[in-house]
């Protein structure tokens, strides 16, 4: 099947508004769009109960049980969302209480998404707790919302939360409710641990109708991760959420005439901690959709995925890349035959690409991704990735998928390429943050094109702001991106100032990453205002505080440390300080023999600098995350002289990336893993 273009331009991604301000909006749509298209759904819990009104016995939501996916029915899902509601009301009665966030803690799961809805349907906020988070930052969020009533995937997590409780910690906590089916709960003096069985029969004794929420009553409070300071909590009302999930309805179903409906299943793979799992699962439901839900285990992942067979699926870049690289490692493990015909299906030799378009009238896959055609039923399809690497490639994702999904960092060319013609469906890359609801802008499903975000979602407006500091300039089509609409957040939670320091008086919410619209409307992201950024698995690191730990190496006198938002580790730049160099023993073993020049290019040499550098900075408090993996060494000093810091001896980034570009690819190309 041919994907074809739909649109009148489609060489545009965005349009220009006529104004001073340069900004664009989306091409598929005569204007921003602020709700959903049908005029009547205008929350979450709208979404939840039409759909059940037009599909009550289709199933919903479905986990993992022996091996294969057991789902409870949208009928059911209401149902069990009135009576966990109906308990949380009485709970809040008996305790007094007039504070309406609850929290729910762990992965997710049938439950956690009754529960989920249970909240939303009584007029109630969320408060996802991240599973993967450090207790000491939920103790945080539990501290910092008063939360009194938190539901949490088992007793382990609960226990975790009692051994917490301190005259000066989780003081607010009166009740624990056990999602799964633990039979054995911890008593505590203070807080009232429950099954949610139990809970239940609260809720059937107490049974009443849904509190109908408003589009303005806040849905979900998302708290956004960094490796500095305490998370900030997101507020996204219901209406918010709702523009972002008709912003993609829009552009896939109106605009672009995809056909979705009862018949399609997600799965459900990202954590409900991050606002763009909920604006996925919020489609697929206003599809009348089912979901698989992911049971944690990624031993089974691909299992899973083959198992419910989802023709939509989100994925990180991160485990794109895995994707990718088993899948390569697995050609290569294959006969002569099969790897060369896998190669040619991504690079052409020339002469034969005329004569297959001229005698079979076929193309292959790269190729027609470079002239922007979009098939899945070619020679390739049917021969090479089907029968030679089918274990690896379709079959891998459960043979029916009509879209995968990315954001949160981006896809190097080579795995978005390779994704587009390897799984047999488009793939769609969103960019935004928390606070614009994940899906600012959105590439369009027939674009084959690669190194942009695509243009604004249909709800957005996007224009860019002058960053004189760094010279980036609007009227160049470069500097901050900033996003106005109706999916934008309400605030940060009880912080009005750093509120007012995101969105301005004109509402434009300033992302700090620096954009640049491309000839054809597109967004390319380009730098960030400030000096964090973002790595290939979604983790945000500050080389700043990183290059302060290093420094005080006596190994070193300066550093430079950067990296690639395409790739998961950091690389330095390294000053030497030779004398303390010249006593590692691997040096004192060459010095004299070869110039020092060599000798810094050993890879042995540097490793053992490596080593003694990661060893000092993890003693002094650096993560993971935030070690680097590679250096390039040098004695040339960074001065003023030669540009390479300011006056104040602080790293001029950006002139110093430029200066040792070579250097920083010779880096990343020397290890071959993302």
């Amino acid at each position: 099947m041919v994907q074809k273009k739909m649109l009148a331009h489609p060489e545009l991604f965005s349009r220009l508004v006529d104004g001073p301000e340069r900004i664009r909006e989306s091409v598929q749509v005569s204007k921003p769009i602020t709700g959903c298209p049908d005029g009547i759904t205008k929350t979450v819990w709208d979404v939840l109960t039409r759909s059940a009104q037009l599909n009550p016995n289709g199933p919903l939501f479905g986990e993992n049980v022996n091996g294969r996916h057991v789902f409870t029915t949208y009928r059911e899902a209401v149902e069990e969302a009135t009576i966990i509601g109906s308990g949380i009301v009485a709970t809040m009665q008996k305790l007094h209480s007039t504070n309406k966030l609850i929290g729910i803690a762990g992965i997710h799961s049938r439950n956690y998404m009754h529960t989920m809805h249970a909240i939303s349907g009584f007029d109630m906020t969320t408060v996802p707790l991240y599973h993967q988070s450090k207790l000491e930052t939920l103790c945080d969020i539990i501290d910092n919302c008063k939360l009194e009533i938190v539901f949490c995937e088992n007793a382990t997590r609960a226990e975790r939360f009692l051994s917490s409780k301190t005259p000066d910690r989780l003081q607010s906590l009166k009740m624990l409710i056990i999602l799964d089916k633990t039979t054995t709960l911890q008593k505590h003096d203070d807080v009232e641990v429950m099954s949610l069985d139990d809970f239940k029969e609260i809720g059937k004794k107490n049974k009443r109708n849904p509190t109908k929420p408003k589009p303005e009553t806040i849905y979900v409070i998302c708290h956004t991760s960094g490796t500095t300071g305490r998370p900030k909590g997101v507020e996204m009302s219901h209406g918010s959420l709702l523009a972002a999930v008709s912003g993609i309805f829009t552009s896939w179903t109106i605009a672009y005439k995809w056909k979705f409906g009862q018949e399609d299943t997600y799965f459900s793979f990202l954590s409900l901690a991050h606002i763009y799992e909920h604006l996925m699962q919020t489609l697929t439901i206003y599809f009348g959709g089912r979901i698989g839900i992911y049971d944690g285990n990624t031993a089974t992942l691909i299992p899973q995925i083959q198992k419910l067979q989802p023709t939509i699926v989100s994925l990180v870049p991160r485990l794109l890349n895995k994707l990718y690289e088993a899948v390569h490692n697995g050609v290569a493990k294959k006969g002569f035959i099969s790897r060369k015909l896998f190669e040619y299906a991504k690079k052409v030799n020339t002469v034969f690409f005329i004569i297959l378009t001229k005698y079979d009238k076929f193309q292959t896959k790269t190729r027609q991704l470079q002239y922007g055609v979009l098939r899945y039923d070619t020679f390739f399809d049917k021969i090479i990735f089907k029968k030679v690497i089918s274990i690896f490639l379709k079959l891998m994702l459960g043979g029916k998928l009509k879209v995968l999904t990315t954001g949160g960092a981006p896809v190097t060319k080579e795995v978005k390429t390779f994704t587009r013609y390897a799984y047999g469906c488009p793939l769609v890359e969103g960019y935004g943050q928390t606070e614009c609801s994940a899906a600012g802008t959105l590439t369009l499903p027939w674009d084959t094109t690669y190194g942009n975000v695509g243009g604004p979602a249909p709800w957005a407006q996007v224009k860019l702001v002058d960053v004189i500091e760094k010279n980036y300039m609007a009227v160049n089509d470069e500097g901050e991106v900033c996003f106005r609409g109706a999916a934008l957040m309400t605030g940060y939670f009880q912080d009005p100032e750093l509120t007012a320091k995101t969105i301005d008086s004109e509402g434009w919410l300033h992302t700090g990453d620096i954009g640049k619209w491309l000839p054809t409307g597109a967004l390319q992201i380009i730098d960030r205002k400030n000096e964090m950024f973002k790595l290939c698995q979604g983790d945000f690191v500050s080389p700043i505080q990183i290059e302060a730990i290093y420094a005080n190496s006596p190994l070193i006198t300066q550093i430079y440390v950067t990296g690639n938002t395409e790739r998961s580790f950091l690389v330095g730049i390294v000053v030497l300080d030779l004398p303390r160099f010249k006593q590692l023993p691997l040096v004192k073993a060459l010095d004299g023999k070869e110039g020092m020049e060599a000798i810094m290019e050993k890879k042995d040499v540097k490793n053992a600098v490596i080593a003694e550098l990661n060893k000092y900075a993890k003693e002094n408090g650096l993560q993971t995350i935030e070690l680097i993996r590679n250096v390039h060494l040098t004695l040339q000093e960074f001065s003023e002289e030669n540009g390479l810091v300011t006056s104040t001896l602080k790293n001029r980034r950006k002139i110093l990336e430029d200066y040792f570009a070579p250097q920083i690819a010779k880096m990343y190309k020397e290890i071959e893993t993302l």
